[in-house]
């Protein structure tokens, strides 16, 4: 189709109007069938810049370093494996060794081995349950513990610590015995004294 230029004569806008009107393209369609032309041209340019592929038979490990060949680069999304969401908010996820010492250990404390309808709905988890039912990512397995028995426990060790701490700026007090217990012999330096 001929472009309109302001310089066209009148027999040329005739001849365009002539070739719309036998295209089946009346005034009111005539915008939608603009922007279907121009969206097509703009997809056949986008497709035309579009790098293509190499041959992979034929491309070397050498021809891979070339920057003149391309190669699409993949990113991958690694999930993190170990997080968790679960259906009820009282509890929360703990990753425990499978060793049959440690998993005892916190079975008696409270902690349950998660399981499937413990998980939220909404959650994909990333990895495939075991065959007994627990979610497992390389030697730990995945339990919850209910809030009260988990915080409770990192309070404590939180006030040990801090009660740990308290005393670093202090002097211990049995370091060093006070001057009136010093007992000096009669010949002996001061530093040769004896408690």
């Amino acid at each position: 189709m001929p472009e309109i230029n302001h310089k066209e004569t009148n027999d040329t806008v005739s001849k365009i109007a002539q070739t719309v009107a036998a295209a089946g393209v009346k005034p009111d369609n005539l915008e939608a069938k603009i922007m279907e032309v121009l969206q097509k041209r703009q997809a056949e340019r986008t497709e035309a810049v579009k790098p293509k592929e190499p041959d992979w038979s034929k491309l070397t490990e050498a021809d891979a370093y070339k920057s003149d060949v391309y190669i699409p680069v993949i990113d991958h999304d690694i999930p993190d494996y170990m997080n968790m969401k679960l259906k009820d908010q009282e509890y929360v996820c703990v990753w425990a060794n499978k060793d049959q010492r440690r998993l005892g250990a916190l079975l008696a404390e409270g902690y349950e081995i998660l399981k499937k309808e413990h998980v939220h709905p909404d959650f994909q988890v990333p990895l495939i349950w075991s065959s007994e039912g627990t979610y497992e990512y390389a030697d730990t397995v995945c339990m919850r513990v209910h809030k009260r028995i988990i915080l409770s426990k990192r309070r404590k060790a939180f006030e040990i610590s801090m009660k740990q701490l308290s005393t670093v700026s202090k002097p211990p007090r049995s370091r060093f015995t006070p001057d009136d217990e010093i007992q000096l012999d009669p010949g002996m330096g001061f530093y040769e004294a004896q408690v």
